[in-house]
């Protein structure tokens, strides 16, 4: 597929739905209970599954948070210098590759749900000949493994969406243990009202702005507020919030989908 990819602008609202966003989500029904509960315990699997299905193929590197990051992080952080950085939730290390060929003082951490998607990284890494200290880590187990040293910056990409909501409090409170007390820590995901949103069938809503895809990983959809509430209450300092807006334009079905992510810098102040 021939796509094209660009942010058109950011806000600090949500993107507005269309009458006819309205008429698909009205006609979203909820899944059972059983079907709830069985996505839920092969959450692991299932993203596994995903990982051995695809390799490093399907997501790109992220070669626009070279940029980006530098401009979030501002005085705060000299992204030069020998700092720790972790990409939370890092799948096959799409954030994390770009940002240690652009910064290669940078002493590298990664951690992530699937087993598979770490063994392709640390086989990137091999590659490559860089040092990545990982590890198989469950933010929504307290006892989940820790690293030597505390994170600089850490990054959380398109991670908390594929929680349970229930257990989104739990998995902040569990990542503000790898980031040291000043350390920065930068987050995009999905947005409420995003097209990817609208478009789930009719049978594959878990919850309340929460689906599961037909491979049988989950999205959750956030409210700006909603996340900068979530990390404030466990001891982090919004310095920076917005609503993402892209244009995803595929020439050849002739289409353009509005994209909507939200995107938040914090320090751990406590």
């Amino acid at each position: 597929m021939s796509a094209e990819e660009c942010f058109a602008s950011s806000s600090m609202e949500p993107r507005n739905l269309t009458e006819d966003d309205e008429l698909r989500l009205g006609k979203q029904n909820l899944v059972s209970n059983f079907k709830r509960e069985k996505y839920e315990k092969e959450a692991m699997r299932n993203w596994n599954r995903f990982y051995n299905r695809n390799k490093d193929n399907f997501f790109k590197d992220r070669n626009w948070s070279v940029k980006e990051m530098q401009e979030l992080c501002g005085d705060d952080l000299n992204l030069e210098e020998n700092i720790v950085f972790l990409e939370a939730g890092c799948g096959v290390g799409n954030m994390l590759f770009p940002l240690q060929s652009a910064f290669p003082s940078m002493r590298l951490q990664a951690f992530d749900f699937s087993p598979s998607a770490l063994t392709l990284l640390n086989e990137r890494a091999n590659e490559l000949g860089i040092t990545v200290a990982s590890a198989v880590v469950d933010l929504t187990d307290e006892n989940s493994a820790v690293f030597e040293e505390q994170a600089d910056l850490a990054t959380l990409i398109f991670v908390m969406s594929a929680i349970h909501p229930d257990k989104h409090r739990t998995a902040a409170e569990n990542l503000r243990k790898y980031i040291k007390i000043g350390g920065s820590l930068m987050i995009r995901d999905y947005a409420v009202n995003d097209y990817a949103m609208i478009r789930f069938a009719r049978d594959a809503k878990l919850g309340e702005r929460f689906y599961v895809r037909q491979d049988g990983t989950r999205a959750y959809y956030f409210y700006l507020e909603e996340i900068v509430q979530l990390f404030e209450e466990v001891g982090f300092e919004c310095r920076s919030k917005e609503y993402l807006h892209r244009k995803t334009i595929n020439h050849q079905k002739s289409l353009c989908v509005p994209r909507t992510f939200i995107q938040a810098r914090f320090i751990r102040k406590q």
